[in-house]
């Protein structure tokens, strides 16, 4: 069911438009097929429930009604392997939007992709093909007014902070701190938002475990290369590039 947004989603600002549903399985599959019918960049699709929601790796999502669930069609004018640096656009930019709307919280960007709050995950994205004119499918899921446990990670949500923010508000938020990032990227590539995410990133500098399909690795979190991989350098003074897994901090 389309129309008004139930979470009071106002109008977006072009080049966003706004598909506000009450109920969908995957906002992501939904962007999909809206792509196949038509839609292009910009295109926003908000649920205020899903029913199959889903994760990176293929683990599911849980989303309870009035968390934010939303997907957004977007052309990254590069090629595929590049595209998914916009995982990196999108975090800096929701924990720039979520400090703004809890300034009392300590936001973060953990590596590849999700936000992190006062310690515990806030956020999460899942990017796909669209795989109609090389569209890009970025997902984000954000805890407002649950934190669903038990997950990979300790998880938080704005009510836990006091923040009165509805999902709505967070979107708004969110584009507004997405769009010049977007443009920065599209313009000048992954150096040109890679100190920003930096400045919030989660661990760096310090002692991080990263679990691989195959093996699992221990050492420190050495930074990002020049394309957004994970440089983690070990005991054995050896750097490896992680490009893709989960990686896990110390307990206090």
């Amino acid at each position: 069911m389309t129309g008004l947004a139930p979470a009071g989603i106002p109008a977006l600002a072009p080049p966003f438009r706004l598909v506000a549903l009450e109920t969908i399985d995957s906002t992501n599959d939904e962007a999909k097929r809206l792509a196949r019918q038509g839609a292009g960049h910009g295109t926003v699709v908000s649920a205020r429930e899903q029913t199959a929601g889903r994760g990176r790796r293929g683990r599911s999502w849980v989303s309870p009604p009035d968390n934010l669930h939303v997907s957004l069609l977007l052309d990254p004018g590069a090629p595929l392997n590049f595209a998914a640096q916009l995982g990196f656009v999108a975090s800096a930019a929701l924990a720039e939007a979520l400090a703004g709307l809890a300034p009392a919280a300590h936001l973060q960007c953990k590596w590849p992709n999700d936000v992190w709050c006062n310690g515990r995950k806030i956020a999460g994205m899942l990017l796909e093909p669209a795989e109609v004119g090389g569209l890009v499918v970025l997902g984000m899921g954000v805890n407002i007014v649950e934190a669903p446990q038990p997950a990979l990670y300790d998880a938080v949500c704005l009510r836990d902070l006091d923040c009165d923010a509805d999902a709505g508000k967070v979107l708004t938020s969110f584009l507004a701190a997405f769009a010049p990032l977007f443009a920065a990227w599209r313009t000048g590539g992954f150096s040109a938002i890679r100190s920003a995410w930096l400045a919030r990133a989660r661990g760096l500098g310090g002692p991080i475990e990263v679990r691989l399909e195959t093996e699992t690795l221990s050492g420190t979190f050495g930074g990002l290369d020049e394309d957004g991989a994970l440089l983690l350098e070990l005991m054995s003074g050896e750097r490896r590039r992680v490009l893709a897994g989960d990686v896990f901090f110390p307990r206090p």
